[in-house]
């Protein structure tokens, strides 16, 4: 499990590539990821293509991180699992987060 975190200033992106499972032991690294970068990004990706778990904390996480940030920036979440992406859709986060 772990997160890494990749900036393009020239876009105003945020990449946020989740690994293994995304579950309340990546709350504070989850937070940081998108907390403490020192600007607001236009987009933040959550590349969620190698995360093999997802639970209920992380729907709370990616809420969350949706409240936190500049309402004008998008949130997508990307690469997601047919499982994963059903529970996203089962949530109706696809009316909060643009999901691919």
């Amino acid at each position: 499990m772990s997160i890494s975190v990749h900036t393009n200033d020239s876009v105003e992106t945020v990449t946020i590539t989740i690994v293994g499972s995304f579950d309340f032991s990546l709350f504070n690294e989850f937070r940081d990821a998108y907390s403490n970068l020192g600007k607001v990004y236009k987009g933040y990706i959550i590349d969620m293509s190698m995360v093999e778990y997802l639970d209920s904390a992380a729907l709370g996480m990616l809420l969350s991180m949706r409240n936190s940030i500049d309402a004008e920036s998008s949130i997508e979440l990307k690469g997601a699992n047919d499982f994963i992406k059903n529970i996203l859709m089962i949530s109706r986060f696809d009316k909060r987060f643009d999901i691919h």
